[in-house]
């Protein structure tokens, strides 16, 4: 297939690692330009590709024809406009914006535009969770029960050092939860109701460093979500998955998938049934089984996909639609945190 003639808005640490993916695989794209109104161009080898600092011109002269979308979320909405007017296809890094009004306006752009669209929750691309998505639909685990998520790490005190991520908003909740909220999605169906507790007592910044969420899916499932960037563990998806670089592997799962015939660890993909399938109960022997998932990068993945969405019209994995259910459910979990009450997710 004809590599994709692509831009990137943002060269932040989202947008660099876009840059990178794109410069490694020509077969699926090349990086047309960057824009970017405050980074270095001369830290990057872009091969060719032209430099900006307003995404606006970058759009008009360059023309590309799919873009990503790495800025700071409060641009997201308009860039996605922009993209919709201009008939330019993208990939709006999450969350897909900053508002829910916002993300019913793009939704709406998107349905009126012929513009293909994807949303980066680059976790479902992983092979795990891939894998993990079969095993539960094929019924092995039964009717799911409870999910259990637990993403714990300690971001090093020059991370704070960026205003924005000590204010609201740039907490753990909207940052991190919001992938594990997707999985969540993703895994066991959509969140009916959520309520959350928050809490900034480790730093004392304004926005919170920890937080405990309850989820009531649809289907009946529970879930528990336990969120810090405050504490120091081996319990993150990424450290389980190899999918950063950043993050040392400890293979340890970060998720328990709780079923009616059987449980599942994510991301090491550890499978927990009956010995007898017809003899379920607690007092009968119970057997693991690895099942040794494969590895690839999900932002390759993503990319190799995207490129298929334009070319064949592949359905989206994340579509914007997608994003914004998952961005409010993770909003959801934050009015509960701040107002102590049970909210119920706005429906899109």
């Amino acid at each position: 297939m004809k590599p994709l003639r692509m831009a990137v808005l943002g060269a932040g640490l989202i947008g660099t690692r876009h840059i990178k993916t794109i410069l490694a695989m020509p077969q699926l794209a090349e990086l047309a330009a960057v824009a970017d109104p405050m980074a270095d161009p001369a830290q990057f080898d872009l091969k060719g590709g032209a430099w900006f600092s307003d995404a606006r011109e970058m759009l008009d002269r360059v023309k590309p024809e799919a873009v990503v979308i790495a800025t700071p979320n409060s641009l997201h909405g308009q860039q996605g406009q922009w993209c919709c007017e201009r008939g330019i296809h993208f990939l709006v890094e999450k969350p897909v914006t900053a508002t829910l009004d916002e993300a019913a306006s793009l939704v709406a752009a998107v349905a009126r535009s012929s513009v293909k669209t994807l949303v980066g929750h680059h976790r479902r691309y992983l092979a795990a969770v891939q894998q993990a998505s079969q095993i539960i639909a094929s019924g092995r685990l039964g009717a799911l029960v409870a999910a259990s998520v637990v993403w714990a790490t300690r971001k090093p005190d020059e991370y704070f050092n960026t205003v924005w991520r000590t204010q609201p908003g740039g907490g753990p909740l909207l940052i991190n939860a919001i992938h594990e909220i997707d999985m969540l999605r993703h895994l066991c169906g959509e969140i009916d109701q959520v309520s959350g507790i928050k809490s900034n007592a480790m730093r004392g910044f304004a926005v919170e460093d920890s937080a405990a969420l309850l989820l009531q899916f649809a289907n009946g499932c529970l879930g528990t979500l336990t969120c810090t960037d405050a504490g120091f563990s081996p319990w993150t998806i990424e450290q389980g998955s190899h999918e950063n670089p950043n993050f040392p592997y400890t293979g340890q799962s970060a998720y328990r998938l709780i079923g009616t015939k059987g449980s599942l660890e994510l991301p090491v993909l550890r499978t927990w049934t009956a010995r007898d399938p017809a003899d379920i109960r607690w007092d009968r022997p119970i057997l693991d089984e690895d099942h040794a998932p494969d590895f690839h990068d999900p932002f390759e993945a993503q990319l190799g996909h995207f490129q298929r969405m334009i070319r064949t019209d592949e359905p989206p994995i994340v579509s914007v639609l997608d994003g914004a259910r998952t961005l409010a459910a993770t909003l959801a979990a934050m009015q509960s945190g701040d107002e102590g009450r049970c909210v119920r997710p706005r429906a899109f």
